[in-house]
């Protein structure tokens, strides 16, 4: 990246700042290349700025901090707008927390980012000692970012798709007040209100009922999805089907919890990005292991080169990362392939990993 040779704060923020600075630009063949990396990450990688210059990520790190970083990229990429990631990174050295931020240059000629600017920051230090190697401390972090990041999403949601649905219908009515004298033109005006009123009120309750807390204690965990799943799809308009075995309810309570967080986490993707009509969330007991299973009817998800679908969100992240608390795995299945999308979680009968006392449980 050619800064000039004016001594603005900008350059010496880049000169001189400790966090890992660096501009990415996308590749034809679907990755990411640097176009500059600042002195703190040339003196933590090894090599120069001007060598690290159109040189594809994956040949400048390792497997898995590429994978990583790739990962954000693309986000911040299908997005269009500033992603902030919490994950482990080594960049040639010890494994630590980092937050990774990215933000697009968008172009409106090419409509969409040409050029990524971004930033690795330490939050956290110590080694990785758990089998996922991650110490538990450091997991809840990770999740508690995560928490975070949903709540602006949500935020960031209500402002820019309800609220534009209650200017229309404010708009609506100032075209429907200087129509009057058309019957005709008025009443199908006062439809399109009725149409922008009701996607925002659906919009609100289906964001309000995210929110609100369930009670597991009373009920338990297959009690308790059956009747968000019946209260979600009332204001959402989703048909969605429940098949739970009740052997879910002797899971741990954090574990339980963990697992109604991933399926609230799972209808909301559905509800916002599968324009689906239908869902089925199906948990039963294979051997030593529990399996969800969430699949809806929509469009699917966007897919990458190795035909794996894309995270444009932290969504996907935050129910992988709630899943390895409790030592599961996640699957997702979406493309040319799969009608809709199929969200498939593995997580064992017994608690895994965590002690009583040890880390920060994520509401």
């Amino acid at each position: 990246m050619r800064l000039g040779s004016e001594e603005t704060s900008e350059r010496r923020y880049w000169v001189f700042s400790p966090d890992l600075l660096f501009v990415a630009r996308p590749s034809f063949r679907g990755h990411f290349v640097y176009e500059g990396i600042n002195p703190a990450f040339e003196l933590r990688l090894g090599i120069s700025s001007e060598d690290v210059r159109e040189m594809e990520i994956s040949n400048c790190l390792n497997r898995h901090d590429a994978k990583a970083v790739s990962e954000a990229l693309r986000a911040c990429r299908a997005e269009g707008t500033e992603v902030r990631i919490r994950h482990s990174l080594a960049f040639g050295g010890e494994r630590q927390n980092m937050e990774t931020t990215v933000v697009p240059i968008m172009d409106a000629v090419a409509d969409g980012a040409v050029r990524l600017i971004g930033s690795h920051r330490i939050v956290g230090k110590g080694s990785f000692h758990n089998a996922a190697g991650r110490s538990l401390a450091q997991e809840s972090v990770n999740l508690l970012s995560i928490q975070e990041d949903i709540q602006q999403r949500i935020a960031s949601d209500l402002h820019d798709s309800t609220c534009q649905h209650l200017i229309a219908a404010s708009l609506g009515m100032m075209r429907f007040r200087q129509s009057m004298g058309d019957p005709v033109g008025a009443e199908r005006l006062c439809d399109e209100i009725d149409a922008s009123i009701d996607a925002a009120l659906r919009e609100i309750r289906a964001f309000a009922y995210l929110l609100h807390p369930q009670n597991l204690t009373d009920d338990g965990l297959k009690a308790t999805i059956e009747r968000y799943a019946d209260g979600f799809a009332t204001r959402t308009s989703l048909r969605i089907t429940t098949r739970i075995v009740a052997g879910v309810d002797r899971l741990p309570y954090e574990n339980q919890r963990s697992l109604l967080r991933v399926v609230q986490e799972a209808l909301t993707n559905v509800f916002r990005h599968a324009k689906a009509t239908q869902v089925s969330i199906v948990i039963e007991g294979t051997g030593s292991h529990f399996r969800l299973t969430v699949s809806d009817n929509g469009r699917g998800l966007q897919v990458g080169p190795t035909n794996q679908p894309i995270s444009t969100g932290v969504g996907i992240p935050a129910m992988r990362a709630r899943l390895e608390q409790i030592g599961g795995s996640l699957e997702i299945r979406s493309g040319p392939h799969h009608s809709g999308t199929v969200l498939c979680a593995v997580f064992p009968h017994a608690s895994v990993t965590r002690e009583a006392g040890e880390g920060t449980p994520l509401s």
